[in-house]
């Protein structure tokens, strides 16, 4: 019999709550500069890490395995993220107390935007929806396997829109239209160099207003009923505020073409295979001269190298975090106790070395 939908899911284990503060501790390590996260206006607060990887066939068993093994945890994750105190701080800043009530359920965050009723119509709203963002794709095989992909120093709870002209709240499939699907699309069949988005936050956007003072920011958090954060986080913050001019941050219109090219990967239209990898084609030839502007010499697009004399126009700065190495927290066993939360859930890294930090 199914659990009632006023029920609640049963609390993280301890092996998840290590985990997930075992990733607070890394990103806290990561970019010991605040200043490196308004580096790039165009994508502030991201870093590229360079790792080796192979490009998995999307149809192989690997692939599915990845898939299958991070939905086995999603709930209890986004369950343990927001039970972190600077977790749930950090959630509260990013996607408010609802969005913070969702993620207790074991259901990644969703807000309601644009609600309007002209006199003509009925009444419309947009969903802004959170999707989590594996730095490392599940779509890469790395030396430490599952136990690196399906970590929580592995992931990012980014905003998603789906659908619509409008992409000003889709960061996360901008990442993927200009800087990860050309690098993985027709890479060769070997292990790679490949640059992975990193976020500095584990939420992206990591502010959905903007502060000019610590005393604002300060203000903000006590009125939503929690602490200071701690002065790394702090300060990343107020960063990230004024890479964005003290705004909510938008991607840039000249972007939005792209990351609705990507979204497009999903849709009905193009479930089938061959439709699909033509998508997946027009896409990359689309952005391998836009993409190749963002990328170093030693990574591959559309299946080339650009080589040791190319020199990217726009100056992202690079991590060297140790992405690929065994976390120092392992997931939670597949036990039956797991097994029932995978029937239950709801639709919707790696060790870094000490002294990693990122540079312009």
């Amino acid at each position: 019999m199914s659990r009632s939908k006023k029920q609640p899911p049963p609390p993280p284990r301890q092996e998840m709550i290590d985990a997930v503060a075992e990733a607070i501790r890394e990103f806290e390590k990561l970019a010991a500069d605040p200043e490196v996260v308004g580096a790039c206006p165009e994508l502030p607060g991201v870093v590229l890490d360079r790792i080796m990887g192979r490009c998995l066939d999307r149809k192989g068993e690997e692939y599915h395995t990845a898939i299958a093994a991070y939905d086995n945890i999603r709930q209890e994750y986004v369950q343990a993220l927001v039970s972190h105190p600077i977790g749930r701080t950090l959630a509260l800043l990013a996607v408010g107390p609802d969005g913070v009530k969702m993620m207790e359920a074991g259901r990644v965050p969703a807000t309601q935007a644009d609600i309007s009723a002209p006199p003509e119509r009925a009444l419309h709203a947009r969903k802004v929806n959170y999707n989590c963002h594996h730095m490392i794709p599940k779509s890469v095989a790395v030396a430490g396997g599952n136990d690196v992909v399906n970590h929580p120093r592995n992931f990012v709870i980014a905003n998603t829109t789906r659908r619509g002209r409008d992409q000003s709240q889709n960061p996360h499939h901008f990442w993927h239209s200009l800087l990860l699907h050309p690098q993985t699309h027709n890479a060769p069949s070997g292990e790679i160099p490949i640059y992975v988005v990193r976020p500095l936050f584990p939420f992206y956007p990591p502010i959905s207003q903007g502060f000019k003072t610590a005393e604002a920011l300060r203000e903000h958090l006590k009125n939503l009923g929690a602490p200071p954060l701690p002065e790394v986080w702090e300060k990343r913050i107020l960063e990230f505020s004024k890479a964005t001019g003290h705004r909510a941050y938008s991607v840039p219109k000249e972007f939005h073409e792209i990351t609705r090219a990507f979204g497009e990967f999903y849709s009905p239209k193009n479930k089938e295979e061959s439709a699909n990898q033509a998508v997946r084609d027009a896409l990359a030839r689309k952005v391998e001269t836009i993409s190749a502007e963002w990328l170093p010499g030693d990574a591959y697009v559309n299946g080339r190298q650009l080589g040791a004399d190319h020199v990217p126009k726009h100056k992202l700065p690079l991590a060297d975090s140790g992405l690929t190495t065994i976390p120092e927290t392992p997931l939670p066993a597949k036990t039956k106790s797991n097994r029932k939360r995978t029937q239950h859930k709801i639709s919707a890294g790696p060790k870094v070395n000490a002294g990693a930090t990122a540079k312009v």
